[in-house]
């Protein structure tokens, strides 16, 4: 029999972004702009909680600015703290905007959130329900990658779910910066069982077998992000 597994996918937080577009509406509701993101990652912490999934995936732009700012980094704790005390892990990687090589005052995340390092590498997983879940990413070094990653992805060991972890640019789409980019055979090529892709807000899903997803961004931040939100 099949083992199953839940989760919940998300990216492109861009925490404490400071919708610098819309500036011009009364303060009321640019306050509430202001505080959009952080009840956005709220509801996104909610969900998982009220689902009680095996674990959450956050692919990338989890801070707006590559200083992080303290508030931003208090407000993601104390809500990974939430998932903490479900037994809930999250699986972070971080992306363009929120790049390792940045410089900031850094607040310890709880024991439940995974980080990957900035070369590709492999977390393993086993859920309360012992299904084995190998997950793979990298976190950005630095701002600019131009590097095609994604060959650095290699399936390894015995697991019942393979998940890749990736924050970039599936090659045509010139919305965005081209970073890490990738092309579907790329990804499908790897045999990996599902693909939590982050960088594109707008939610797209690439391919259905298997399941290649941008869930899009969690709260729109001008006026050209309109369209479903969420994870």
């Amino acid at each position: 029999m099949m083992k199953e597994i839940s989760f919940i996918h998300g990216a492109d937080l861009h925490l404490d972004s400071p919708m610098s577009g819309l500036k011009t509406l009364p303060g009321g509701l640019f306050k509430r702009l202001q505080e959009s993101t952080f009840r956005a990652l709220s509801t996104l912490v909610d969900a998982a909680i009220g689902y009680q999934v095996d674990f959450v995936i956050l692919a990338g732009d989890i801070f707006d600015q590559e200083n992080r700012s303290i508030r931003a980094q208090a407000r993601f704790r104390h809500e990974m703290k939430r998932l903490e005390e479900e037994g809930i892990p999250c699986f972070i990687v971080f992306g363009n905007h929120d790049h390792l090589g940045g410089e900031w005052h850094s607040l310890q995340l709880p024991a439940n959130v995974h980080v990957f390092a900035n070369d590709v590498e492999m977390k393993k997983y086993i859920t309360r329900k012992g299904a084995v879940v190998h997950l793979y990413g990298f976190s950005y070094g630095e701002k600019h990658i131009s590097e095609r990653k994604i060959d650095h992805y290699k399936k390894s060991g015995d697991a019942d779910f393979h998940i890749g972890i990736l924050h970039g640019n599936l090659e045509g789409n010139n919305e965005h910066g081209n970073y890490a980019p990738f092309q579907l055979n790329d990804l499908l090529e790897k045999q990996f069982h599902y693909w939590a892709l982050g960088h594109i807000h707008k939610r797209q899903v690439i391919c259905e077998n298997p399941p290649v997803v941008y869930p899009g961004n969690i709260q729109g931040r001008h006026r050209k992000e309109t369209g479903i939100k969420g994870c």
